[in-house]
């Protein structure tokens, strides 16, 4: 009777630290799918930030060179004697108004949904900008995890480490949108500061143009 309890506690002794060694090895490769993981997304958000902030640039300019031309239109149209002064003011001043409303309509989704994010996080914004950064690296991970194929071999590890393949996958996403909110304004920083400075040059460029025609 001893010599069979002395077999079962050394069969359960080894049993358990190959469990050990099993849990080990799928910490290491967890470890390692994090690190992959968090610098292809930090590389996809400076990317996209970059395709959107230019893209949103150049709409902005597009439209401001289009208004300054229509402006140029009018200045030109006066000093040209098609219609006198008065006519002029009262349509320069008809047109900024329209353009103004036009702004609004533009700019108006983006303006709700930031003003949504800020509330929601205490008016912070570098963490509202985190935390919505999270949120979406988060889906986006756990959406391409649980769309790998996971193999036979696998599955079984998982199940001998004492670990299943849903929490793993929400651990990962979990470690690596919690990266993503730490790093997103050291990140993005540069692309916005970029944007803004682009941005307010193009309205003091915009805003002279009009005074001087106005003048």
């Amino acid at each position: 009777m001893r010599s069979i309890l002395l077999i079962a506690s050394a069969v359960g002794a080894g049993l358990a630290f190959g469990r050990k060694y099993l849990e080990r090895g799928v910490s290491a490769q967890k470890n390692k799918a994090i690190e992959s993981a968090a610098v292809e997304t930090r590389r996809q958000i400076k990317r996209h930030a970059d395709d959107f902030l230019r893209k949103s640039f150049r709409s902005f300019a597009i439209a401001t060179g289009i208004k300054l031309l229509i402006l140029a239109s009018l200045w030109g149209l006066s000093h040209a004697g098609v219609f006198e002064r008065p006519y002029f003011i009262w349509s320069v001043t008809g047109v900024l108004a329209v353009f103004l409303i036009r702004d609004i309509w533009v700019t108006w989704p983006f303006v709700r949904l930031g003003v949504t994010e800020l509330s929601r996080y205490g008016w912070h914004p570098k963490r509202a900008l985190g935390e919505v950064v999270a949120g979406h690296v988060f889906q986006q991970v756990l959406t391409e995890a649980q769309s790998v194929p996971a193999s036979r071999s696998s599955k079984v590890m998982l199940v001998l480490a004492g670990q299943s393949r849903e929490g793993l996958e929400h651990d990962i996403a979990t470690s690596v949108a919690a990266i993503a909110r730490d790093t997103s304004w050291s990140d993005l920083r540069p692309f916005l500061i970029s944007a803004g400075i682009k941005t307010g040059a193009l309205m003091i460029i915009y805003s002279v143009s009009v005074f001087l025609l106005m003048a």
